[in-house]
Protein backbone atom coordinates (compact mmCIF):
# COMPACT_ATOMS: atom_id res chain seq x y z
CA UNK A 1 0.00 0.00 0.00
CA UNK A 2 1.24 3.77 -0.94
CA UNK A 3 -0.24 6.63 0.78
CA UNK A 4 -0.24 9.52 -1.47
CA UNK A 5 -1.06 12.53 0.41
CA UNK A 6 1.72 14.78 -0.03
CA UNK A 7 2.40 16.90 -3.29
CA UNK A 8 6.16 14.75 -3.41
CA UNK A 9 4.51 11.44 -3.56
CA UNK A 10 2.79 12.47 -6.86
CA UNK A 11 4.99 11.65 -8.96
CA UNK A 12 5.75 8.24 -7.67
CA UNK A 13 2.67 7.49 -8.26
CA UNK A 14 2.34 8.51 -11.77
CA UNK A 15 5.53 6.86 -12.39
CA UNK A 16 4.41 3.44 -10.40
CA UNK A 17 0.97 3.20 -11.63
CA UNK A 18 2.42 3.81 -15.47
CA UNK A 19 4.72 0.78 -15.01
CA UNK A 20 2.24 -1.46 -13.19
CA UNK A 21 -0.28 -1.12 -16.28
CA UNK A 22 2.76 -1.65 -18.70
CA UNK A 23 4.55 -4.76 -17.20
CA UNK A 24 1.24 -6.14 -15.87
CA UNK A 25 0.02 -9.71 -17.80
CA UNK A 26 -2.92 -9.70 -20.63
CA UNK A 27 -5.77 -9.35 -18.69
CA UNK A 28 -4.28 -7.94 -15.85
CA UNK A 29 -3.79 -3.84 -17.31
CA UNK A 30 -6.59 -2.56 -15.86
CA UNK A 31 -7.25 -0.48 -12.44
CA UNK A 32 -10.13 -1.00 -9.65
CA UNK A 33 -11.42 1.82 -8.49
CA UNK A 34 -13.39 3.00 -5.15
CA UNK A 35 -13.91 6.06 -2.87
CA UNK A 36 -14.72 7.22 0.42
CA UNK A 37 -16.97 10.26 1.12
CA UNK A 38 -19.17 11.99 3.64
CA UNK A 39 -22.22 13.43 2.03
CA UNK A 40 -24.76 13.55 5.25
CA UNK A 41 -25.70 17.11 5.78
CA UNK A 42 -23.60 18.57 3.42
CA UNK A 43 -24.19 20.61 0.47
CA UNK A 44 -22.13 18.54 -1.51
CA UNK A 45 -20.15 15.38 -0.99
CA UNK A 46 -17.21 15.74 -0.06
CA UNK A 47 -14.82 13.12 -1.04
CA UNK A 48 -12.42 11.59 1.56
CA UNK A 49 -10.00 9.24 -0.27
CA UNK A 50 -9.65 7.82 -3.26
CA UNK A 51 -8.30 4.02 -3.76
CA UNK A 52 -7.21 2.71 -6.67
CA UNK A 53 -5.40 -0.74 -7.49
CA UNK A 54 -3.25 -2.16 -10.02
CA UNK A 55 -1.58 -5.80 -10.55
CA UNK A 56 0.96 -4.83 -8.07
CA UNK A 57 0.10 -2.08 -5.91
CA UNK A 58 -2.74 -0.40 -3.74
CA UNK A 59 -2.69 3.54 -3.98
CA UNK A 60 -4.49 5.17 -1.43
CA UNK A 61 -4.95 8.76 -2.24
CA UNK A 62 -6.15 11.47 0.23
CA UNK A 63 -8.04 14.38 -1.39
CA UNK A 64 -7.34 16.57 2.05
CA UNK A 65 -4.09 16.62 1.33
CA UNK A 66 -3.38 16.83 -2.20
CA UNK A 67 -5.49 18.11 -5.32
CA UNK A 68 -6.54 15.50 -7.09
CA UNK A 69 -6.06 17.07 -10.63
CA UNK A 70 -3.20 14.55 -11.34
CA UNK A 71 -6.02 12.22 -11.87
CA UNK A 72 -7.78 13.63 -14.64
CA UNK A 73 -5.39 12.32 -17.37
CA UNK A 74 -5.86 8.61 -15.76
CA UNK A 75 -9.88 8.44 -15.24
CA UNK A 76 -10.48 10.23 -18.92
CA UNK A 77 -8.13 7.62 -20.79
CA UNK A 78 -10.03 5.94 -22.98
CA UNK A 79 -7.46 2.86 -23.19
CA UNK A 80 -7.50 2.18 -19.58
CA UNK A 81 -10.19 0.31 -18.40
CA UNK A 82 -12.00 1.11 -14.54
CA UNK A 83 -13.48 -1.56 -12.52
CA UNK A 84 -16.23 -0.02 -10.07
CA UNK A 85 -19.03 -1.36 -7.70
CA UNK A 86 -21.88 0.51 -8.01
CA UNK A 87 -20.18 3.33 -9.49
CA UNK A 88 -23.13 6.22 -9.80
CA UNK A 89 -21.99 7.92 -6.57
CA UNK A 90 -18.37 7.22 -7.32
CA UNK A 91 -18.36 8.96 -10.76
CA UNK A 92 -20.83 11.49 -9.33
CA UNK A 93 -18.49 12.65 -6.71
CA UNK A 94 -15.11 12.67 -8.95
CA UNK A 95 -17.43 14.92 -11.78
CA UNK A 96 -17.85 17.32 -8.64
CA UNK A 97 -14.17 17.26 -8.35
CA UNK A 98 -13.41 18.12 -12.26
CA UNK A 99 -12.86 14.15 -12.90
CA UNK A 100 -14.75 12.83 -15.96
CA UNK A 101 -14.85 8.60 -15.94
CA UNK A 102 -14.31 6.94 -19.36
CA UNK A 103 -13.87 3.17 -20.10
CA UNK A 104 -15.30 1.91 -16.91
CA UNK A 105 -16.61 -1.49 -15.98
CA UNK A 106 -19.22 -2.14 -13.12
CA UNK A 107 -19.40 -5.33 -11.30
CA UNK A 108 -23.05 -4.71 -9.47
CA UNK A 109 -24.15 -3.69 -13.10
CA UNK A 110 -23.01 -7.09 -14.95
CA UNK A 111 -23.96 -9.16 -11.98
CA UNK A 112 -27.65 -8.24 -13.08
CA UNK A 113 -26.47 -10.36 -16.22
CA UNK A 114 -25.76 -13.17 -14.01
CA UNK A 115 -28.78 -13.30 -11.65
CA UNK A 116 -31.96 -12.30 -10.87
CA UNK A 117 -30.96 -9.79 -7.80
CA UNK A 118 -31.08 -6.15 -8.26
CA UNK A 119 -28.81 -4.66 -6.94
CA UNK A 120 -26.12 -7.05 -5.33
CA UNK A 121 -24.23 -5.38 -2.21
CA UNK A 122 -20.41 -5.56 -2.38
CA UNK A 123 -20.03 -7.68 0.50
CA UNK A 124 -22.29 -9.93 -1.19
CA UNK A 125 -20.46 -9.88 -4.42
CA UNK A 126 -17.26 -11.10 -2.62
CA UNK A 127 -18.90 -13.96 -0.67
CA UNK A 128 -20.21 -15.31 -4.03
CA UNK A 129 -16.71 -15.00 -5.96
CA UNK A 130 -14.06 -15.37 -3.37
CA UNK A 131 -16.34 -16.66 -0.62
CA UNK A 132 -14.87 -14.19 1.93
CA UNK A 133 -16.85 -12.05 4.63
CA UNK A 134 -15.62 -8.53 4.87
CA UNK A 135 -15.79 -6.67 7.85
CA UNK A 136 -17.50 -2.82 7.23
CA UNK A 137 -17.58 -2.00 10.17
CA UNK A 138 -14.96 1.28 8.87
CA UNK A 139 -18.00 2.05 6.28
CA UNK A 140 -19.08 4.53 8.81
CA UNK A 141 -16.18 5.76 10.44
CA UNK A 142 -15.32 9.35 10.14
CA UNK A 143 -13.21 9.76 6.80
CA UNK A 144 -12.19 13.39 7.69
CA UNK A 145 -10.12 12.11 10.68
CA UNK A 146 -6.55 12.79 10.31
CA UNK A 147 -3.88 10.71 10.33
CA UNK A 148 -6.58 7.69 8.99
CA UNK A 149 -6.32 5.00 11.65
CA UNK A 150 -4.69 1.53 10.46
CA UNK A 151 -7.84 0.04 10.36
CA UNK A 152 -9.15 2.16 8.23
CA UNK A 153 -6.48 2.36 5.57
CA UNK A 154 -6.74 -2.02 5.91
CA UNK A 155 -10.43 -1.32 5.27
CA UNK A 156 -9.78 0.84 2.17
CA UNK A 157 -6.89 -1.20 0.33
CA UNK A 158 -9.41 -4.59 1.55
CA UNK A 159 -11.65 -2.70 -1.19
CA UNK A 160 -9.93 -2.38 -4.32
CA UNK A 161 -7.53 -5.27 -3.65
CA UNK A 162 -10.82 -7.65 -4.01
CA UNK A 163 -12.73 -6.08 -6.74
CA UNK A 164 -9.94 -7.05 -8.98
CA UNK A 165 -10.28 -10.43 -8.31
CA UNK A 166 -14.39 -9.55 -8.17
CA UNK A 167 -14.01 -8.51 -11.71
CA UNK A 168 -12.06 -11.24 -12.97
CA UNK A 169 -14.13 -13.74 -11.56
CA UNK A 170 -17.49 -12.42 -12.76
CA UNK A 171 -15.48 -11.61 -16.33
CA UNK A 172 -14.70 -15.22 -16.58
CA UNK A 173 -18.63 -16.39 -15.94
CA UNK A 174 -20.15 -13.59 -18.39
CA UNK A 175 -17.36 -15.17 -21.39
CA UNK A 176 -18.52 -18.74 -20.60
CA UNK A 177 -22.66 -17.81 -21.59
CA UNK A 178 -20.91 -14.96 -23.87
CA UNK A 179 -22.46 -12.10 -21.79
CA UNK A 180 -19.27 -10.13 -21.40
CA UNK A 181 -20.07 -7.71 -24.12
CA UNK A 182 -23.96 -7.17 -23.49
CA UNK A 183 -23.40 -4.09 -21.92
CA UNK A 184 -20.25 -2.18 -23.25
CA UNK A 185 -22.21 0.05 -24.95
CA UNK A 186 -24.04 1.32 -22.16
CA UNK A 187 -21.86 1.73 -19.72
CA UNK A 188 -21.03 5.54 -20.84
CA UNK A 189 -24.58 6.36 -19.39
CA UNK A 190 -22.81 6.10 -15.93
CA UNK A 191 -20.84 9.28 -16.79
CA UNK A 192 -23.72 11.55 -17.59
CA UNK A 193 -23.43 13.06 -14.63
CA UNK A 194 -20.19 14.24 -15.14
CA UNK A 195 -20.66 15.29 -18.96
CA UNK A 196 -21.51 19.11 -19.71
CA UNK A 197 -25.51 19.16 -19.96
CA UNK A 198 -27.35 19.71 -23.10
CA UNK A 199 -30.15 21.96 -22.95
CA UNK A 200 -33.22 20.59 -23.62
CA UNK A 201 -34.55 20.99 -27.38
CA UNK A 202 -37.72 22.80 -27.15
CA UNK A 203 -36.77 26.50 -27.41
CA UNK A 204 -38.49 27.77 -24.70
CA UNK A 205 -37.38 25.59 -22.02
CA UNK A 206 -33.72 25.62 -23.91
CA UNK A 207 -33.51 29.77 -23.30
CA UNK A 208 -34.91 28.98 -19.71
CA UNK A 209 -31.60 26.22 -19.45
CA UNK A 210 -29.30 29.16 -21.08
CA UNK A 211 -30.90 31.49 -18.35
CA UNK A 212 -30.31 28.98 -15.35
CA UNK A 213 -26.84 28.43 -16.73
CA UNK A 214 -25.38 32.28 -17.12
CA UNK A 215 -26.38 32.93 -13.73
CA UNK A 216 -25.18 29.52 -12.36
CA UNK A 217 -21.72 30.52 -14.12
CA UNK A 218 -21.68 34.20 -12.73
CA UNK A 219 -22.72 33.03 -9.41
CA UNK A 220 -19.37 30.19 -9.45
CA UNK A 221 -17.01 32.96 -10.82
CA UNK A 222 -18.09 35.02 -7.78
CA UNK A 223 -17.58 32.58 -5.35
CA UNK A 224 -14.60 30.95 -7.05
CA UNK A 225 -16.50 27.10 -6.78
CA UNK A 226 -17.08 24.74 -9.59
CA UNK A 227 -20.57 25.51 -11.04
CA UNK A 228 -21.75 22.32 -9.99
CA UNK A 229 -21.47 23.81 -6.40
CA UNK A 230 -24.22 26.22 -7.73
CA UNK A 231 -26.56 23.73 -8.70
CA UNK A 232 -26.07 20.61 -10.56
CA UNK A 233 -27.07 20.14 -14.52
CA UNK A 234 -30.06 17.61 -13.25
CA UNK A 235 -31.35 20.23 -11.14
CA UNK A 236 -31.33 22.79 -14.05
CA UNK A 237 -33.04 20.59 -16.82
CA UNK A 238 -35.27 19.44 -13.55
CA UNK A 239 -36.71 22.74 -13.62
CA UNK A 240 -36.76 23.38 -17.38
CA UNK A 241 -39.01 20.63 -17.75
CA UNK A 242 -41.58 21.01 -14.49
CA UNK A 243 -41.52 24.50 -13.99
CA UNK A 244 -42.25 26.73 -11.33
CA UNK A 245 -44.07 24.61 -8.61
CA UNK A 246 -40.90 22.04 -8.70
CA UNK A 247 -38.77 25.35 -8.11
CA UNK A 248 -41.00 25.82 -5.11
CA UNK A 249 -40.61 22.65 -3.97
CA UNK A 250 -36.54 23.05 -3.81
CA UNK A 251 -36.08 25.00 -0.92
CA UNK A 252 -34.16 22.78 1.28
CA UNK A 253 -31.89 20.98 -1.75
CA UNK A 254 -28.64 19.84 -1.19
CA UNK A 255 -28.09 20.23 -4.95
CA UNK A 256 -27.53 24.16 -4.31
CA UNK A 257 -24.88 26.11 -1.98
CA UNK A 258 -26.72 27.12 0.83
CA UNK A 259 -24.88 30.79 0.19
CA UNK A 260 -26.71 30.94 -3.24
CA UNK A 261 -29.93 28.89 -2.59
CA UNK A 262 -32.60 31.49 -1.81
CA UNK A 263 -31.11 33.97 -4.62
CA UNK A 264 -31.07 31.03 -7.33
CA UNK A 265 -34.41 29.99 -6.74
CA UNK A 266 -36.19 33.48 -6.87
CA UNK A 267 -34.54 34.09 -9.59
CA UNK A 268 -35.44 30.53 -11.19
CA UNK A 269 -39.05 31.50 -9.76
CA UNK A 270 -39.37 34.54 -11.39
CA UNK A 271 -38.05 33.13 -14.99
CA UNK A 272 -40.63 30.11 -14.76
CA UNK A 273 -44.08 31.44 -13.27
CA UNK A 274 -44.98 31.89 -17.06
CA UNK A 275 -43.88 28.96 -18.08
CA UNK A 276 -46.90 26.33 -18.64
CA UNK A 277 -46.05 22.91 -17.86
CA UNK A 278 -48.62 20.60 -19.46
CA UNK A 279 -49.00 17.34 -17.44
CA UNK A 280 -50.99 14.31 -18.81
CA UNK A 281 -53.38 12.76 -15.77
CA UNK A 282 -52.17 8.88 -15.12
CA UNK A 283 -53.78 6.58 -17.32
CA UNK A 284 -54.18 2.68 -15.88
CA UNK A 285 -53.02 -0.03 -18.31
CA UNK A 286 -53.15 -2.64 -17.83
CA UNK A 287 -51.36 -4.32 -20.32
CA UNK A 288 -48.63 -2.68 -18.50
CA UNK A 289 -48.99 -5.19 -15.77
CA UNK A 290 -49.01 -8.32 -18.36
CA UNK A 291 -45.91 -7.21 -19.82
CA UNK A 292 -43.81 -6.60 -16.25
CA UNK A 293 -45.76 -10.73 -15.83
CA UNK A 294 -43.64 -11.94 -19.26
CA UNK A 295 -40.51 -9.76 -18.30
CA UNK A 296 -40.73 -11.59 -14.90
CA UNK A 297 -41.10 -14.90 -16.52
CA UNK A 298 -37.98 -14.36 -19.43
CA UNK A 299 -35.66 -12.59 -15.91
CA UNK A 300 -36.26 -16.30 -14.19
CA UNK A 301 -35.89 -18.11 -17.41
CA UNK A 302 -32.57 -16.21 -18.54
CA UNK A 303 -31.22 -15.41 -14.86
CA UNK A 304 -30.91 -11.68 -15.38
CA UNK A 305 -32.55 -9.54 -13.53
CA UNK A 306 -35.59 -7.54 -14.79
CA UNK A 307 -34.83 -4.18 -14.18
CA UNK A 308 -32.06 -4.53 -16.48
CA UNK A 309 -33.73 -6.20 -19.34
CA UNK A 310 -37.05 -3.78 -19.10
CA UNK A 311 -37.91 -0.30 -17.25
CA UNK A 312 -41.73 0.31 -16.63
CA UNK A 313 -41.48 3.49 -18.35
CA UNK A 314 -40.21 1.24 -21.43
CA UNK A 315 -43.01 -0.92 -20.69
CA UNK A 316 -45.68 1.88 -20.81
CA UNK A 317 -44.03 2.96 -23.90
CA UNK A 318 -44.55 -0.56 -25.76
CA UNK A 319 -48.27 -0.71 -24.37
CA UNK A 320 -48.76 2.68 -25.79
CA UNK A 321 -47.60 1.41 -29.20
CA UNK A 322 -44.24 3.14 -28.70
CA UNK A 323 -41.31 1.03 -29.75
CA UNK A 324 -38.37 3.08 -29.54
CA UNK A 325 -37.30 1.13 -26.25
CA UNK A 326 -34.19 -0.43 -25.61
CA UNK A 327 -35.70 -3.59 -24.63
CA UNK A 328 -36.21 -4.10 -28.58
CA UNK A 329 -32.92 -4.51 -29.63
CA UNK A 330 -29.73 -7.00 -29.39
CA UNK A 331 -29.81 -9.29 -26.55
CA UNK A 332 -32.87 -7.84 -24.85
CA UNK A 333 -35.41 -8.72 -28.07
CA UNK A 334 -34.18 -11.75 -28.32
CA UNK A 335 -35.21 -12.91 -24.54
CA UNK A 336 -38.13 -10.00 -24.00
CA UNK A 337 -38.61 -7.85 -27.16
CA UNK A 338 -40.10 -10.96 -28.92
CA UNK A 339 -42.91 -12.21 -26.60
CA UNK A 340 -43.81 -8.85 -25.71
CA UNK A 341 -44.61 -8.07 -28.95
CA UNK A 342 -46.26 -11.07 -29.71
CA UNK A 343 -48.51 -10.59 -26.42
CA UNK A 344 -49.34 -7.55 -28.06
CA UNK A 345 -50.49 -8.59 -31.48
CA UNK A 346 -52.44 -11.23 -29.46
CA UNK A 347 -50.36 -13.60 -30.87
CA UNK A 348 -49.48 -14.94 -27.25
CA UNK A 349 -51.59 -16.11 -24.19
CA UNK A 350 -50.82 -16.80 -20.50
CA UNK A 351 -52.04 -19.78 -18.75
CA UNK A 352 -52.14 -21.44 -15.30
CA UNK A 353 -50.44 -25.14 -15.26
CA UNK A 354 -49.21 -26.67 -12.07
CA UNK A 355 -49.18 -22.99 -10.08
CA UNK A 356 -47.56 -21.36 -12.75
CA UNK A 357 -47.77 -18.71 -15.28
CA UNK A 358 -46.86 -19.80 -18.95
CA UNK A 359 -46.91 -18.32 -22.03
CA UNK A 360 -48.34 -20.13 -24.49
Amino acid sequence: MILINASKSIDLFLEKLASDIREANDGDDFIAVDTEFIRENLETPLLCLVQIATSNTVFIIDPVKVDLSFLKPIFEDEKLLKVFHACSQDIEILGIYGINVTNLYDTQLYEMLLSTSDRISYQDIVKKYLDKTLDKNCSTSNWLNRPLSKKQLLYSEEDVLHLRDVYKEQLASLKKINRHNWLRDEMSAFCEKNAPSTPPSDDKKAQLFNQLSEWRSNKAIEYNVDVQSIARNSLLNDICRKGVSFVRSMRNSRWMMSNTRKEFLKFAEQLTENMEIVKKPPVRNLSVYLLRVILEIKSVESNISPSIIATTSELEKLSDGNYDVKCLHGWRMEIFGNYALSFLRGELSMSIKDSKVVLE
